[in-house]
């Protein structure tokens, strides 16, 4: 038996690899893309108004990519501004406080009316597990807020809730 010309060798190998160079770079586009849509994520504007007289301006997380970046690596919110994450259908949805720099109030709400109070959810540490905060009953929207707003306002469950999303600002 004789060795094969290096040349038809190295020819060999590279065509058996291209299955796995064509999977390794379509996987790479795929993350390239995600990471992108995260990166761009654009949001709709709005405000929320809670009870009476409470409004808070807000930027609407309702896709997939404005729902996954929220306020990640955001310095903070002003005293009148918040997040609101709006859903398809009602779920125990769970929030956790990846990058985030500040601590939140995270009020949940469902069929227009506050059902429950997570306050002072507190940002990560590093080196321990991230806490999952979830509603005590399904939800199809969720408010967040800086710490202690909740305490300031005097919320409580059972407060009507009534979302105002700007149709010309819209990020989709």
């Amino acid at each position: 038996m004789t060795a094969a010309p290096k040349n038809k060798l190295a020819k060999a190998d590279l065509s058996s690899a291209r299955p796995l160079i064509a999977i390794v770079g379509l996987a790479a586009l795929l993350i390239a893309s995600a990471a992108l849509a995260f990166v761009h994520a654009k949001f709709s504007q709005g405000y929320v108004k809670i009870g009476e007289d409470l409004r808070v301006n807000v930027s609407v997380a309702d896709n997939d990519a404005t729902r996954e970046k929220g306020l990640s690596g955001k310095e903070g919110l002003a005293a009148d501004e918040g997040m609101l994450f709006i859903f398809d259908h009602p779920q125990a949805y769970g929030f956790w406080m990846k990058e985030m720099k500040f601590p939140i109030d995270i009020l949940w709400i469902a069929d227009g009316t506050l059902v429950d109070i997570t306050t002072d959810a507190a940002v990560p540490v590093p080196g321990q597990e991230l806490p999952v905060y979830y509603p005590k009953v399904p939800v199809d929207r969720v408010l967040e807020v800086r710490a202690g707003f909740a305490r300031e306002h005097g919320l409580r469950t059972g407060l009507p809730v009534a979302i105002h999303v700007d149709k010309d600002k819209q990020g989709r």
